[in-house]
Formats: structure tokens, sequence, C-alpha cells
């Protein structure tokens, strides 16, 4: 065969797949478990169980829920580059942010509200530009809430 390099058999299938990738443009699977999701795309920062990295990534355990809580911080947990940018569409961020509040914690006061995902969609679309003085702010409000 003059011309043309030999193509393994295994590589053939595996090229096809990602030509269909590229010219469709395909994502994540849209049938992935939110626990799913965060493995693939969240805990190569935040770590297995949320715990992140001291000084680099914050630590979500115990946090998500007050932040919640507080006003601006249910749209922090959105607008974070982190899951702004994460390469899930807008239902896949809405189940994957749903299941991750609550198994964070603590339980938000009052109840967890679900994200919607035109909730969610809105707020991915307007990305924080200056994340850490906002995640100050927002701590100094969870500090001054009663216990």
């Amino acid at each position: 065969m003059r011309g043309r390099p030999a193509v393994p058999w295994i590589a053939a299938p595996l090229l096809a797949v990602a030509g269909a990738v590229l010219v469709t443009g395909a994502t994540a699977p849209q049938d992935r478990s939110p626990r799913t999701n965060y493995a693939l795309h969240c805990q190569g920062c935040h770590l297995p169980d949320g715990s992140g990295k001291p000084g680099a990534v914050p630590d979500m355990r115990g946090e998500l829920g007050r932040l919640a809580a507080v006003p601006g911080g249910r749209e922090f947990i959105v607008q974070v580059p982190g899951t702004a940018s994460a390469k899930l569409d807008d239902v896949q961020v809405t189940a994957l942010l749903n299941w991750l509040v609550p198994a964070m914690g603590p339980p938000v006061p009052g109840g967890f509200r679900p994200y919607t995902v035109e909730e969610v969609g809105r707020l991915r679309r307007q990305r924080l530009k200056q994340v850490e003085p906002l995640r100050s702010e927002l701590r100094r409000a969870i500090a001054a809430q009663p216990s």
C-alpha cells in the first residue's frame, strides 16, 4: 500500500468516534449522574471529598449550604470559574449543583431551593471577573449570620 499508512484495526473505530465528536461538537453524555460529572469535571481540583487544596482551591465541605444561604452566595456558586466554564451543558450543571450543595452541606437554613436550568444558564453567562473580593465578602456575610 503505497502512499497511505496502514491504520491498525483498533484505531479505525476510535478515529471514527473522534471524527464524529469533532464534526458534531458532541459533549459529555446527558445520562451521566451528577456524582459522575463531579468526578470527571470537579474532583481534579476539589478532590473526591470536596476538601480542595489549601491556599489554592476552597474546601466545599460544610460550606456550600452556608454560601447558598447568604445574599449573593447562590449566584456565586454558579458564577465561579470552575462552574461557569465547566464542559457541561446547563442541564448537567443544574443537576450537579442540585446534588452537590446538599451533599457538601450543611443544610441550607429554610431548605435548599433547587437551581433551575434557566437560572444556571443565565448566571453562567455572567462570569465573575474578581472572584476573591466577592468570596471574602461572602465569607464575612456567613460569619455574621447567627449560628
